[in-house]
């Protein structure tokens, strides 16, 4: 039997057994000796029998008491195992572990770091601990408890003196290098921001990185890669936060980190009166060991009502577990299903609240491959294109070229969606996506962000001339503004023109160019990509666009980016203006569908639209010819030669 097992753990008679072990301590030194050697052989022992926890929200015992702030670190039932894996892995592998919020998990990174460097043994072992948050004021500010250093420093303050040592004398705290360091065995904790530098230029026995999912864009990857050069072991811990990012990744691709999982479902505090909604009523999971609490079963008028709200705000009470703890979190003030699906069911994305489901998805899996080529694209003065390969060109193409560089005659439809094009991490895409109005298939994608509004609009409209003048359709919200006025000011003449009610008094409709997507006109954007995907009309290549199908969302009444969903201090109006793949298809669905091309057979083209300059060229040549009058002369240069008639030579 472990030492843990010796534990009480009601809070009470843990008290009780805390407040004997520091007794026999203070007079003991034999005794004191085999609590460090208890400590060193039995994290748990260490969890439980010495160490404390400072929660500023309120929290009740098994008898609905109140507890205080300062409470002794007891351990649930379902962190035991968590921690004794990480304790006998760490430093040997990656582990990652994807969390429920608040189940304890930084707390318990911190105080395995902290166990390690008291109990390491001085001269055997030197253990060097790195702690990573996405900043460095979320990492150590000696003020704040919140952070993840002075968490450590509160927690030595509690410990009793023979055991961690005196400060200044036997461990030293350096706020300037945000160091924690053992004199006694040398083993120094460390503490850094989300940067391509951390720990460089050192070698460490692990690092922890703390919510990694939260990192900043490129943040994530970029801690990633740095302290993958400086340690063999990293424990990577989050909770879900959207369905990209480095933290997605890791906890997704097969590789041979140690994977561990923290569910609300397992926390005996929240799971009680655990249940399923079946035909509108709650059903125990566990009649005998966990029942309903009385105004479960039947619901009362409150719970009733309860129901009702959380209905009315998009949750569906059918799907999965639940309990009056979870329905709670779901009825506090500005939950959404979204964000409670990612940070209770651990949902990467949302997925009950996704626009495209999996009849979306199943399509793409055997379509999605990568370029035929890629090229760059570039234009004269007068917007000619000028096309060249390039193993790093801008535009992706899945369709061959011939000799010249010139795409297959066939009826081309690009779909623009625009972002400012100031560059940097956080600027969304500008794209263009081309589809093959004859095959119905995705055959070209451009994505940059760092080209304005109306530079982009010129390198549009070189893309269309090299596809033969294809119909061109975009954006007009936000930055598709500026894109409007430079196309009217160049004067490509086949666009996508909607039809607007322009005076309701006197009733006069307009033609504007651009598609607006407004709330409805979003839905039918999305609706008809959906669609056209899933009965396998439209046919989707690139594995990015597919991956950005991912991170749309509903959000009450509304879809939504997830980036936008969760980043309110972008404004209310940011995720009307994201840029990217999806919104440029899909305004290329819209403009297939304004253009349906009925082919009488293989090889036919499009119907010439009337204004285009392909019908302004046609126009032209006939007036060269004198009109629909046949200009052909049958006679070869050897019957111009001799003046003789056509057909006339004789060999």
């Amino acid at each position: 039997m472990g030492f843990y097992e010796l534990v009480p753990k009601v809070f009470v008679e843990n008290l009780t057994y805390r407040v004997a072990l520091r007794k026999r301590c203070e007079h003991d030194a034999v005794f004191r000796q085999a609590m460090i050697q208890a400590c060193r052989a039995d994290v748990l022992f260490f969890f439980n029998a010495w160490c404390w926890l400072h929660e500023p929200r309120p929290m009740v015992d098994e008898e609905g008491k109140l507890l205080p702030e300062v409470i002794p670190f007891i351990t649930w039932p379902h962190q035991d195992p968590i921690i004794r894996t990480i304790r006998e892995r760490i430093g040997f592998d990656d582990i990652g572990v994807e969390k429920s919020r608040t189940e304890g998990m930084t707390w318990i990174a911190l105080l395995i770091a902290l166990h390690d460097w008291l109990f390491a043994v001085p001269g055997t072992r030197m253990v060097t601990v790195g702690i990573v948050s996405r900043s460095l004021e979320m990492a150590d500010s000696p003020s704040d408890v919140s952070t993840l250093l002075p968490k450590l420093d509160w927690e030595l303050e509690r410990l009793p003196r023979w055991m961690t040592g005196t400060k200044g004398v036997d461990y030293k705290r350096s706020v300037n290098q945000h160091t924690l360091r053992n004199l006694r065995n040398n083993c120094v904790i460390s503490a850094y921001a989300a940067t391509g530098e951390v720990g460089s230029g050192g070698r460490y026995t692990y690092f922890f990185l703390d919510e990694l999912s939260k990192f900043p864009p490129g943040s994530d990857r970029d801690a990633l890669t740095s302290t993958q050069a400086t340690t063999k072991s990293r424990l990577i811990v989050g909770t879900p936060y959207g369905s990209e990012g480095a933290y997605h990744r890791v906890m997704h691709e097969p590789s041979s980190m140690v994977k561990l999982v923290l569910r609300w479902e397992d926390n005996p505090t929240r799971n009680r009166g655990m249940y399923r909604m079946v035909n509108n009523v709650p059903v125990p999971i566990n009649p005998a060991s966990n029942p309903l609490p009385a105004h479960y079963n039947p619901p009362s008028l409150k719970v009733v009502d309860l129901f009702s709200r959380l209905r009315k705000r998009g949750f569906r009470l059918e799907k999965g577990l639940r309990s009056p703890w979870y329905d709670h979190e779901c009825d506090r003030a500005d939950a959404t299903p979204f964000n409670i699906a990612q940070e209770l069911d651990r949902d990467y994305g949302g997925s009950m609240f996704k626009i495209f489901l999996e009849d979306f998805f199943r399509p793409t899996a055997a379509t999605v491959r990568p370029p035929f080529c890629r090229v760059n694209v570039l234009y004269d003065d007068e917007l000619e294109p000028i096309v060249n390969l390039a193993s790093d060109g801008d535009l992706f193409l899945w369709m061959t070229l011939d000799t010249h560089n010139r795409p297959p005659e066939h009826p081309y439809v690009v779909g623009v969606d625009l972002s400012t094009g100031l560059g940097g991490t956080y600027t969304s895409n500008s794209v263009i996506e081309i589809a093959d109005a004859m095959t119905m298939e995705q055959v070209g994608e451009l994505a940059v962000n760092t080209i304005s509004p109306d530079n982009f609009a010129d390198l549009s409209v070189a893309i269309c001339k090299w596809l033969g003048n294809a119909y061109l359709a975009w954006e007009r919200n936000g930055p598709g503004s500026g894109y409007t006025m430079r196309i009217k000011a160049i004067g490509y003449p086949n666009v996508y023109l909607r039809t607007k009610l322009f005076d309701k008094r006197r009733r006069k409709k307009i033609k504007q160019p651009g598609w607006w997507s407004d709330g409805p006109g979003k839905e039918v954007l999305f609706s008809e990509l959906k669609r056209m995907v899933a009965t396998e009309e439209l046919k989707l290549h690139s594995d990015a666009l597919v991956k950005e199908c991912h991170q749309y969302i509903r959000v009450g009444q509304k879809i939504s980016h997830v980036a936008n969903a969760r980043a309110d201090s972008e404004g209310p109006d940011q995720g009307d203006q994201h840029g990217d793949r999806v919104i440029a298809m899909g305004v290329a669905v819209q403009a297939l569908g304004d253009r349906p091309v009925k082919l009488a057979g293989r090889g036919a083209k499009a119907p010439i639209e009337p204004g285009s300059i392909e019908e302004r060229d046609r126009d032209h040549f006939a007036s060269l010819r004198g009109g629909d009058k046949d200009d052909w002369d049958g006679r070869s240069t050897w019957d111009l030669m001799t003046g003789r008639g056509a057909g006339t030579r004789e060999w």
